[in-house]
């Protein structure tokens, strides 16, 4: 399920609610509160201890958000409310200062379209650690570390906590590192890492 309600202006709110409805993900909701940005978490999935893969797909929602709103020109602020009345809500996104939109946040934007799964057929997975690392260096997100991953080529995505917040960062982390490679031209995909405590994604980069 995904509901905009962006408010801004029009040509916003459109280009917003493409960005989301492009996600693989649904259980989150999107609207604005006062002049902010609040993703909420909605429902919950079965096999899914605390709810991770929800909060993991709010994360993608709040990536793609940043992603639109750097495109526009907009400087985001985050935050994590604490709102007893809104205990749904767990990230929320305050619309900054002007910012012109750089040559990297533009091609962010255009990614945005291209985030894609492993090709059909046989899918060659990239080696260059060189690659990887490129990848690996774009993570803009704080409390999260992005690492080789031992036992596949492809990229561990880790927290520093297990708290709601870093489950929703670690989705953000991953849905970033997808639109890094989508930039370069590869395709990626999404496992869920150890089931330990800490949240844990593995992004896998394929050759298009």
């Amino acid at each position: 399920m995904t509901d905009v309600a962006f408010a801004w202006d029009r040509c916003t709110r459109a280009v917003l609610v493409d960005a989301l409805a492009r996600l693989d993900v649904r259980r989150f909701v999107v609207e604005t509160r006062t002049g902010e940005l609040a993703i909420a978490r909605v429902g919950r999935l079965r096999h899914d201890p605390g709810g991770r893969h929800v909060l993991a797909g709010c994360g993608t929602a709040l990536s793609a958000a940043w992603i639109v709103l750097r495109g526009l020109g907009i400087r985001p602020v985050l935050s994590f409310p604490c709102d007893p009345g809104r205990p749904d809500v767990v990230a929320a996104v305050t619309p900054g200062a002007d910012d012109p939109a750089t040559t990297s946040d533009w091609d962010r934007y255009l990614a945005l379209r291209a985030v894609a799964g492993p090709p059909r057929g046989r899918a060659v997975p990239v080696e260059d650690p060189a690659v990887l690392a490129g990848l690996a260096g774009e993570n803009p997100w704080p409390r999260t570390q992005v690492t080789p991953h031992a036992g596949s080529p492809g990229l561990a995505v880790t927290a520093d906590g297990d708290s709601c917040v870093d489950r929703v960062l670690v989705g953000a982390a991953a849905h970033s590192l997808r639109v890094a490679a989508a930039v370069r031209g590869l395709t990626t995909e999404v496992r869920p890492g150890n089931q330990g405590r800490a949240p844990q994604a593995v992004v896998l980069v394929f050759e298009s």
